[in-house]
């Protein structure tokens, strides 16, 4: 059975979260240091990296939750969040003050997209993006995800209905099809 070496771990280490999958990073490894690790190996390398670095992804959940509702307290904006079964996260969205003031103006184009658990969280994470009078992206707010399905999204766009309260005059995003089953809800209240 192969073993970790300290340069292996440095080069996890380096590239934990920058790489498409654990399936790259892994082909990646085993080819670099001729290697054959199974992937449930660096998988688990990984995940032991990034809680040494940053904790557990829960704890750092939670503490987003708070600190945003202090943010949107103290500054302004919007946050709403749901807990799941076991009251575990299921979904969140974030609005500033300044994200806020940017859709006032800026709704007539928007943009929605979402990563693929590349975040620590490893949560979908779901980016709303309008553009400015100068043709620069601005961001309008995000979203977390625990998964990406017709409802989640869908929740996502009646948490905007209520903050922008107006309608976008255009959205695009990706053929996610999960992402656009979400865009033609809220079509129906344009």
């Amino acid at each position: 059975m192969d073993e970790f070496t300290n340069e292996i771990d440095e080069e996890i280490k380096l590239l934990k979260g920058k790489m498409k999958s654990i399936k790259c990073l892994t082909k990646h490894i085993n080819k670099k240091f001729k290697k054959n690790f199974p992937i449930y190996r660096i998988q688990y390398r990984t995940d032991k990296f990034l809680k040494q670095s940053y904790g557990i992804p829960e704890d750092d959940a939670h503490l987003f939750v708070e600190i945003a509702k202090q943010d949107v307290k103290d500054n302004g904006g919007s946050f709403f969040y749901e807990k799941g079964l076991e009251d575990k996260f299921y979904c969140a969205l974030y609005v500033s003050k300044a994200m806020l003031l940017f859709s006032e103006k800026f709704l007539d184009l928007v943009l929605i997209d979402s990563t693929y658990k590349r975040n620590r969280f490893n949560l979908p994470l779901v980016n709303i993006l309008g553009v400015n009078n100068l043709g620069q992206n601005i961001l309008l707010g995000f979203g977390l995800l625990t998964n990406e399905t017709k409802e989640s999204y869908d929740w996502i766009m009646k948490k905007l209905e209520i903050v922008w309260k107006k309608d976008p005059l255009n959205i695009i995003c990706d053929e996610c099809p999960t992402i656009n089953a979400g865009i033609d809800f809220y079509s129906i209240f344009l």
